[in-house]
C-alpha cells in the first residue's frame, strides 16, 4: 500500500512540474521539431498586439499576414503555417521610431533653413541627442548582460532539477520567482530598447539634415555618421525572435502593402527555420529590397533544401 501510494505521489509531483514547465516543454518541443522534422507540421501563429498608430485595422494586418503565409505555400504545395487564437509564434505590430523616421524627417525639413545658423543649431541637437543614446546604450547593455547571465543560471537550475527528478516545495517558489524576475526583465529591456531606438531614429533623421546642409551651404566638415545603417540592413523593418519568453515576429516599420507583405513573409520564413539568401530580389535577402510578392528563385532552392522538397 505504502509503494502503490508513493507511485500516485511521484506521478502527481511529474505531472504538477510538467504543468509548471508546460512553456519551456513546449519551446523545446518546437525546437526539436523544426530542427529535426521541418515542415511536417504547420507553425502556428497568432496576432498578439496591434498598434492602431500605423493607421491600418487589424483586419488589414491580418489579411496581410495571410498573404504572406501564401507566399511560402503556394509554390511548396504544403501547409507551412496556420493562424490560430493563440499560436506559438507571436506577431505584434509594434509603432517605434522607425515608423516615424519619415515623419521626423519631414519635421526637420519644414524648420530647417538653409543657413548657418540652422546648421548650427541642428547640429547642438545632434550632439546632445547622441550622447543621450550613449548613456541609454550603455544601460541597455548592461540589462541585457545580466538577464542573460540570469537566464542561463536559471535555465540551468531547471535541467539539474529535472536530472534529479522533481523539485521540492523550495526549489519550486525560487525558480517560479526568478522566472516571474527574467518576465519582468524582459518587458524593462524592451521598453528601454524602443526609447534607444527612438534616439537612434532622432539622430539619423539629424545626421541626415546635418549632411544635406553641409551640401547645399559648401561647408567643409566631416560627414555625419547614421547609427547603424539607417534602417538599411537585416530587414529591420521586422525581426524574428527566439528567446527565454518563446518565439516572436515584431514588425516596425512598411512603406506600402507590399512592403509590409514581404517583411512578414521574411519573418515567417525565419520562423520556418531559413537563413538569408544572396538573391538580391528573394524575399529571404537581408534587404527588402524587392517589389514582387512572391519567392524568387533563391527563396525556392533554400525552401526545397530546407523542407527535402525533391
Amino acid at each position: 500500500m505504502l509503494k502503490f501510494t508513493k507511485n500516485i505521489f511521484l506521478i502527481g509531483l511529474v505531472v504538477a512540474l510538467g504543468f509548471y514547465f508546460r512553456d519551456e516543454l513546449g519551446q523545446f518541443k518546437n525546437q526539436i521539431q523544426a530542427r529535426y522534422f521541418p515542415c511536417k507540421e504547420p507553425i502556428s501563429y497568432s496576432l498578439n498586439s496591434y498598434d492602431p498608430k500605423f493607421g491600418i485595422s487589424e483586419e488589414y494586418f491580418v489579411e496581410a499576414l495571410k498573404d504572406a503565409e501564401q507566399i511560402w505555400e503556394n509554390p511548396s504545395g504544403l501547409d507551412l503555417f496556420v493562424l490560430k487564437e493563440e499560436g506559438q509564434v507571436k506577431v505584434n505590430l509594434i509603432y517605434d521610431a522607425r515608423q516615424a523616421t519619415t515623419e521626423k524627417l519631414k519635421e526637420l525639413d519644414v524648420v530647417v533653413e538653409n543657413n548657418r545658423a540652422s546648421y548650427d543649431s541642428v547640429k547642438a541637437m545632434y550632439d546632445n541627442l547622441v550622447s543621450e543614446y550613449e548613456k541609454i546604450e550603455a544601460e541597455f547593455d548592461a540589462r541585457v548582460s545580466n538577464f542573460e547571465t540570469r537566464k542561463a543560471q536559471y535555465e540551468a537550475e531547471v535541467r539539474a532539477i529535472n536530472k534529479k527528478g522533481g523539485a521540492s516545495k523550495t526549489e519550486s517558489e525560487k525558480l517560479n520567482i526568478e522566472k516571474g524576475y527574467l518576465s519582468r526583465e524582459i518587458a524593462s529591456i524592451e521598453k528601454i530598447q524602443a526609447e534607444l531606438n527612438s534616439k537612434i531614429a532622432g539622430v539619423n533623421a539629424l545626421a541626415s539634415s546635418l549632411n544635406d546642409l553641409a551640401k547645399k551651404l559648401n561647408i567643409n566638415v566631416d560627414t555625419f555618421n547614421s547609427i547603424g545603417d539607417d534602417l538599411g540592413s537585416e530587414f529591420e523593418e521586422g525581426t524574428y525572435i527566439q528567446d527565454a519568453t518563446g518565439q516572436r515576429i515584431e514588425i516596425y516599420q512598411f512603406d506600402n502593402r507590399t512592403k509590409l507583405v514581404r517583411v512578414l513573409a521574411h519573418e515567417l520564413g525565419h520562423a520556418l527555420g531559413l537563413d538569408h539568401v544572396d538573391d538580391a530580389k528573394a524575399i529571404m535577402y537581408y534587404l527588402n529590397n524587392g517589389v514582387s510578392e512572391a519567392l524568387s528563385e533563391g527563396d525556392i532552392i533554400a525552401l526545397k533544401v530546407h523542407c527535402g522538397i525533391n
